[in-house]
């Protein structure tokens, strides 16, 4: 129970003051300047790589597709054949001119550049496979920036809601004692026991938001389900500032795996159009034989033999067709991918701006107005010139308000991530059709 030291009018905008000296602390937003300090961050970047399953399936698959090279350009396995040749019905070895033991090796050999042609075809596909493995990292990496910015988003509202009970907590004991002096109504009581009520509800969804993102971090780093994750910072460690556009956009056609992805189709292609039309020449096949006549002398036998691409036109040309198809394809995937790729680093540019400006006025104008209503709702009280739920709608849109600032600064990192994650997927952030909607952004005693 609050002791009051003087009149119930002085008494409330005290008790208040405090309460929102103690959120304006645990809230501040940063000046523009402001280091990121959030270390630790980048050490969950680094266990998540290392111990990804994504990854080290990507990585055997890459290992897979290079041990293929080697014997892309080995020439075929040589064949040997043992045969028995014998004239006239009973074993006439060493008799009969014409009897002999054989011995036949033979070395298929194909037409020169072909070996090299498929070894080259070989390292491309190799290629392709290393591009994919960019893509996980780049996912895996995201996906952890984006779980640590859940969960510290989770433990700054958490903050908010325990210092908002505090507060709420100071005017149902300032409005039960302005009631018990008739100088209040009991709806003001109820009306305190009301928001206090909201607070725990949204306590528990605080809660369950950091439970789930700590549950994603102990996923992407192969944790148990009660191994602790260490996670350092706060959400309004850094201002928010916008990367350089162009800037942006050059990484973005440099570094994006996709965008690699199809530019290494294509040369995979250029290379299976060569290899495919070398197909039509004709391959060789080296031979010699050692024969064994007995007692008679010994015959031997070298040759060199060609085969005859015959049937060229049902075989090897629609091979070349086929090829020449996948190169077109590549070049007009090519031209998508990164006018999307582009469209994309567009977007988010543009939703990293909107947010830095929000985040701006939250700092510079809107939280310092809410603040300045508050005052003013208080000294209305005071002298009896606006009932007390003015006093109560002031608070709640001041907490409102904080909250959704930290909604802002989430929704940065997340679209920062998006950027850094180079994906082809579209933006999702805070929008301002959003804003007002978003169960984030809404506090528990907001909407009155």
């Amino acid at each position: 129970m609050l002791l009051l030291r003087s009149s119930c009018s002085r008494t409330l905008p005290g008790l208040l003051a405090t309460g929102l000296a103690a959120l304006s602390a645990a809230l501040a937003i940063p000046a523009e300047g402001t280091q990121d300090t959030t270390g630790s961050v980048e050490a969950l970047v680094a266990e998540a790589l290392e111990k990804s399953p994504a990854l080290a399936v990507a990585l055997a698959e890459l290992s897979a597709a290079r041990e293929r090279i080697a014997p892309a350009g080995t020439l075929p396995d040589p064949r040997l054949a043992l045969s028995y040749e014998n004239d006239g019905p009973a074993i006439s070895l060493g008799v009969e001119p014409m009897t002999r033991l054989s011995l036949m090796a033979e070395q298929a050999i194909p037409w020169p550049g072909k070996l090299r042609g498929a070894t080259k075809l070989a390292g491309a596909d190799a290629d392709v496979v290393e591009t994919r493995l960019a893509r996980v990292r780049l996912s895996v990496e995201a996906a952890v920036r984006k779980a640590a910015t859940r969960l510290l988003e989770a433990r700054a509202l958490q903050a908010v809601t325990r210092v908002q009970g505090e507060t709420w907590e100071r005017i149902e004991a300032v409005a039960r004692n302005r009631y018990a002096a008739g100088l209040g109504s009991q709806q003001d009581v109820l009306r305190a026991q009301a928001e206090r009520t909201r607070l725990l509800q949204q306590a528990r969804r605080d809660e369950t938001a950091g439970r789930v993102a700590m549950a994603e971090l102990r996923r992407l780093l192969q944790r148990e389900p009660e191994e602790p994750v260490s996670l350092t910072g706060k959400l309004s460690d850094a201002f928010p500032v916008v990367p350089d556009a162009s800037a942006e956009r050059a990484r973005a056609v440099e570094a994006s795996p996709e965008l690699a992805l199809v530019k290494m189709v294509a040369t995979r292609e250029s290379l299976a159009i060569d290899l495919a039309k070398r197909d039509r020449s004709p391959d060789l096949v080296a031979s010699a034989g050692y024969m064994n006549r007995g007692s008679l002398p010994l015959m031997w036998a070298v040759g060199l033999g060609v085969s005859v691409p015959l049937f060229s036109s049902r075989r090897q040309e629609p091979r070349v067709r086929e090829a020449e198809a996948r190169l077109a394809a590549a070049k007009a995937a090519e031209s998508d991918v990164t006018s999307l790729l582009l469209a994309r680093t567009e977007e988010r540019l543009a939703l990293l701006d909107q947010l830095a400006e929000e985040t701006r006025l939250d700092r510079e104008s809107l939280l310092v107005q809410d603040r300045l209503a508050v005052e003013a709702a208080l000294a209305s009280y005071a002298t009896g010139a606006v009932p007390f739920v003015t006093v109560l709608e002031a608070i709640s849109t001041e907490f409102s308000d904080r909250r959704t600032a930290l909604a802002r600064l989430a929704a940065f990192r997340t679209v920062q991530a998006d950027l850094f994650e180079l994906s082809l997927e579209g933006a999702v952030a805070m929008t301002p059709s959003a804003t007002s909607a978003s169960p984030v952004a809404t506090s528990a005693g907001g909407g009155m």
